[in-house]
């Protein structure tokens, strides 16, 4: 296991029915990524909040399947408490990092692994800020891949016509990466999704850029 994924981006990717193109980009040599155990109950509740136009029996069978390949992660103490220290640090200082993003930076660190792939950029934008606060995060840099940093890697591996018949088809579950592959246009180029693409990593590496992977 080289990669951890986070809840959100296994909800979008279940709902594009991508998971499995996506995780290619952050773990090409290993086909085993890592997950909160509590996903398969957190990640289907979530789904049923999301305004979906297709079959959503469709999406939860690609979670599952995908979530029956990956490896479930239960937190140990000393991640908890690492977790803990940071989302404390993180209300003390006004910034929004939630318990499973804290727990999956933990479980990097703590467990020394390569990579975290998250759709939660203020999650990002706050790891960032605690770098500064606590030493042990320091592990973090350049490790932290944005959903978009992912779907940039999918365009190059995949082109744009099939991730963006997929993401136009469900226009409403993220509603940035509806407007970079032009979901109201008949028609656009890949190099125009790319620089979309582009634009939302580079105002995010702005912000982290000591955390964001290259």
């Amino acid at each position: 296991m080289n990669a951890l994924i986070d809840n959100d981006v296994l909800l979008k990717g279940a709902c594009y029915r991508l998971l499995g193109q996506l995780a290619t980009t952050i773990c090409a040599d290993s086909p085993v990524v890592g997950v909160l155990g509590s996903a398969r109950f957190v990640v289907p509740r979530k789904m049923e909040k999301v305004n979906l136009r297709g079959d959503r029996a469709a999406a939860l069978k690609v979670l599952f399947m995908f979530l029956s390949e990956a490896e479930a992660l239960e937190p140990a103490d000393n991640e908890q408490r690492l977790a803990a220290d940071m989302e404390l640090a993180a209300q003390k200082h006004g910034v929004n990092l939630h318990e499973g993003e804290s727990l999956l930076c933990a479980i990097l660190v703590q467990r020394a692994l390569p990579s975290l792939a998250t759709g939660d950029k203020r999650a990002i934008v706050a790891i960032e800020m605690l770098l500064d606060i606590d030493s042990r995060l320091l592990a973090v840099r350049g490790r932290v891949k944005s959903l978009e940093q992912l779907f940039a890697a999918a365009l190059v591996r995949h082109g744009c016509a099939a991730l963006r018949m997929a993401v136009c088809a469900e226009p409403e579950v993220d509603k940035s990466l509806a407007i970079c592959f032009s979901c109201r246009s008949h028609s656009v180029e890949d190099t125009t999704v790319m620089e979309g693409l582009q634009s939302y990593i580079s105002d995010l590496r702005r912000k982290a850029g000591r955390v964001l992977a290259p």
